[in-house]
């Protein structure tokens, strides 16, 4: 994968999926305030690591993490639990150079620049389902030989996704979910996700 710098989490139970899909969590960016010594191909693998370490003092950033886990499982995560619901999922950081400020947009050249490693991440991984997460990163995603749609909720409620075929014909579809950071019911979105993956 010569075009990722920042490499995907791929958790050991990532194969057998949750409901027996593929599950790849599509986070936007990473911020580094000192990229010479923070943006290392390692960041993201180290900043799970670091959610899941039982030992680990609780970060502001990971209010984020937190929401998104209650999403997948429908509950309250335990500390001793988040190491097993994140061994069932890849997550992967789409922008592939760090970040100069914490409330700072990738730029539209570096959401291009990202998109060959996208797709080297889909092909080595196989996921069935991404996840991603928020309306900004969703309408910067590579649009060539996508199929645009929108999926309706059984409450009525609606969301964008697109479907990739992959190089061996396997078909990636990826929801638009509402980003974790804020103004998340991840009630709702757990129910909204398992009707997307039950779906497919």
């Amino acid at each position: 994968m010569n075009n990722v710098h920042f490499l995907p989490w791929v958790g050991k139970e990532y194969q057998q999926g949750i409901s027996g899909k593929r599950i790849m969590a599509l986070g936007e960016s990473h911020y580094c305030a000192n990229p010479t010594t923070e943006a290392v191909p390692t960041l993201t693998q180290s900043i799970i690591a670091d959610l899941t370490d039982v030992d680990s003092p609780h970060e502001h950033y990971k209010n984020t993490y937190t929401k998104f886990e209650r999403a997948l499982e429908g509950k309250v995560v335990l500390p001793a639990d988040k190491l097993k619901l994140w061994n069932s999922v890849l997550f992967y950081n789409y922008v592939q150079e760090p970040i100069s400020g914490a409330r700072v947009a990738p730029t539209t050249q570096q959401f291009t620049d990202s998109e060959g490693a996208f797709f080297q991440v889909l092909e080595a991984h196989q996921p069935d389902v991404i996840l991603v997460w928020g309306q900004r990163l969703f309408a910067n995603l590579p649009k060539e030989n996508a199929n645009p749609q929108s999926i309706t909720f059984a409450d009525g409620t609606t969301s964008n996704m697109l479907s990739y075929r992959l190089s061996n014909g396997h078909t990636v579809r990826a929801l638009q979910i509402t980003h974790p950071s804020a103004g998340f019911d991840w009630s709702y979105w757990h129910e909204a996700i398992l009707s997307f993956i039950n779906q497919g």
